[in-house]
């Protein structure tokens, strides 16, 4: 397809406005950026976006803004810094009066621009389908006009739940209370069990971490991060990957040893989540004594043995100190202690070594709903 038709194609897509700015050089100044952009840029990420937009969605996707960067030069102002990410940026703007946050990819070493390209095409396309959930980080609009897309999402205060309930006390913000972390599960499995379902083909997050989930000033769960995400081929059950990728402790075994993704893969990674927000504890960190079972093993039967050996022990030995006190002045304490003790049976569940012994997310999904109704 020739550059011209792509552009056209591209711009009859999404809803396309402005023109180039025709800046000479990138720069920051005090209160903006200066951005770049070319008809080169826009074709090549033209091009690439609507080729994911085919593969993984035949073609038919919600309508996005696609901004120019004369609209990131004029319409956009107070850009401050806010956080980094494994291969790229976070920052706080304002975009016509309102707070937004921008994601910048850089270029890994070891990561080709071609496939830089892809994850963030990749991204804006699923994003664009997801942002309807109520549970999902909303993407706002994007610009292709730059070296690699700029992604603007809904603004929120970009704390994470990994900061959230691993903050060893030292957090401005409160800890979160059970009920909190009851909701936030449930919420997390409810959009990913969307992402599985609601589609022509199931896609595979990837990402299922607590540093994948952002919380807004309510608490509520928006679930972030679609670049690594993945489909299932047609008539197929699975993926295989030649190079595995993830977060340490939250990788299912099937993929950690064989390259192979399914369904349930997210399913894995959710449940060591769900420990993680019970525990307070880190994958690498979660000990529970010398005598313990390990947590996250390849060996099928270290799990079973963990389940057996923490149902012997003092819920106040296992969780949260956090959750602990909560239940002490909780006004059904036997409720509580049935409420926690199933949600850790969940995710004792999901993280069964063999995928076909795990429950699909829309599964768990309907169970934590039970649970929450029942508070």
């Amino acid at each position: 397809m020739a550059g011209g038709t792509i552009k056209k194609k591209v711009q009859s897509i999404f809803r396309c406005t402005g023109g180039l700015s025709g800046s000479k050089s990138n720069g920051v100044s005090k209160t903006g950026m200066i951005f770049q952009g070319s008809d080169e840029n826009f074709i090549e990420n033209g091009r690439v976006l609507l080729e994911e937009r085919v593969s993984l969605f035949h073609g038919k996707t919600n309508p996005i803004n696609c901004l120019s960067t004369h609209d990131l030069n004029t319409n956009f102002e107070d850009w401050t810094w806010n956080d980094s990410f494994a291969g790229g940026s976070w920052y706080k703007c304002v975009w016509e009066g309102r707070p937004a946050l921008v994601k910048f990819f850089h270029n890994f070493k070891n990561e080709s621009k071609y496939e830089l390209l892809l994850r963030c095409c990749r991204e804006i396309v699923i994003a664009t389908q997801m942002r309807i959930h109520k549970n999902v980080h909303k993407l706002l609009a994007c610009c292709l006009e730059t070296e690699f897309p700029l992604l603007i999402y809904e603004y929120v205060e970009k704390e994470s739940l990994l900061d959230r309930i691993l903050s060893d006390g030292n957090q401005k913000l409160p800890a979160l209370e059970w009920k909190d972390r009851l909701r936030i599960a449930w919420e997390i499995s409810h959009a990913v069990a969307y992402l599985h379902s609601a589609f022509p083909r199931p896609i595979i997050h990837k990402g299922v971490t607590p540093s994948n989930v952002f919380l807004d000033q309510q608490n509520v769960a928006k679930l972030a991060d679609f670049s690594y995400s993945v489909s299932i081929p047609e008539g197929t059950m699975c993926l295989e990957q030649q190079f595995v990728t993830g977060t340490f402790g939250y990788i299912p075994p099937e993929y950690l040893s064989h390259g192979k993704l399914v369904e349930k893969s997210d399913v894995y990674s959710f449940g060591v989540l769900v420990i993680v927000l019970l525990t307070g504890k880190s994958p690498e960190s979660c000990d529970f004594g010398e005598d313990a079972p390990l947590l996250y093993s390849e060996k099928p039967k270290e799990c079973k043995d963990l389940r057996k050996f923490l149902k012997q022990k003092h819920f106040s030995e296992i969780f949260d100190p956090v959750i602990i006190t909560y239940g002490a002045t909780a006004a059904n304490e036997d409720l509580f202690h049935q409420q926690l003790w199933a949600l850790m049976e969940i995710a004792f569940r999901c993280i069964e070594y063999e995928e076909d012994s795990r429950p699909t997310m829309q599964e768990v999904s309907t169970e934590l709903k039970t649970i929450l109704a029942s508070s």
